[in-house]
């Protein structure tokens, strides 16, 4: 207890500013930084097209997205760090969380999964296994292991549930919460993305929630026409875009850090061919 954390390591050779960032900005929303940005369709439907006939694989844009997204951190580790208790620490894994409908009418019920990842994972790899989870998540009578820690807590009196879930954020500042709690709850991971485009709906700043680890959350709006620059001929014409954005914990990395895994993660989902193989090597945050 109060030594080492589950899931994840403590950062020792920072320097001193960074370091002191999680004394002065103790909570997650005193260092919420908001990013928006759009992204041209073009590319991503031309590659789902190519895929689709070359391998028979119908990938989606959440696939394309999420796999950017976690070999942007797998390139940029710095991403992947959070604050607990003043201290930095890096995830051992990429975590994935997200909310799952199961199904499209406002009566239905929600779930949320995370899944972990290596960084090493191909776009194909990624689409099996978001695949596999949501399918067995779609049923009505499904129920992971989010939903079974949310219903032992919510079975308990009203009176007993605001104190209990103050007794597990102690426990989580103090590196004292259990390895089953941590792996069961979505909060606790690398960062959270919302698909907005499934329910037709444009993005939205998502807020970062204070109790676990997630540094960041992404916003994925539908598909609207916009204005946009030409590359070829410089003019404005109108283009199929999806709105992208994003809410970071500022404090994890420094700006220009931030701006560069932001570039990276378009370049890729601007040119997804570089997705369909896995990735030899996963950088590694500093000791």
């Amino acid at each position: 207890m109060f030594g080492k954390r589950y899931g994840a390591r403590k950062l020792k050779t920072l320097n001193p500013y960074d370091r002191i960032l999680g004394f002065i900005m103790r909570k997650r929303y005193d260092a919420l930084v908001y990013f928006s940005d759009t992204i041209d369709c073009a590319p991503i439907d031309d590659f789902i097209h190519k895929i689709e006939a070359e391998k028979g694989i119908r990938l989606s844009y959440l696939d394309i997205l999420n796999t950017a997204m976690i070999r942007t951190y797998a390139k940029k580790p710095q991403l992947n760090r959070f604050i607990m208790n003043g201290n930095m620490y890096a995830n051992d894994k990429i975590s994935v969380s997200t909310v799952v409908k199961k199904s499209l009418r406002d009566e239905s019920e929600s779930t949320t999964i995370k899944l972990p990842f290596t960084g090493h994972e191909s776009v194909f790899d990624v689409h099996d296994v978001f695949r596999d989870e949501i399918m067995k998540n779609k049923t009505a009578v499904a129920e992971n292991s989010t939903d079974k820690l949310i219903k032992v807590i919510m079975s308990l009196p009203s009176f007993i549930i605001g104190s209990v879930v103050s007794f597990l954020m102690w426990l989580d500042r103090h590196n004292a919460l259990p390895g089953s709690i941590i792996d069961a709850s979505p909060f606790h991971g690398s960062f959270f993305i919302t698909y907005l485009k499934s329910l037709g709906i444009r993005s939205v700043y998502h807020h970062i929630y204070e109790f676990g680890t997630i540094g960041a959350f992404v916003g994925i709006g539908k598909e609207q026409r916009l204005p946009a620059v030409d590359k070829k001929t410089g003019e404005c014409v109108a283009k199929k875009m999806i709105e992208l954005m994003i809410v970071v914990d500022e404090r994890i990395c420094d700006g220009l850090y931030h701006a560069n895994a932001i570039k990276l993660f378009k370049s890729m989902v601007q040119d997804p061919d570089q997705l369909t193989e896995r990735l030899e090597t996963v950088e590694r945050d500093i000791d």
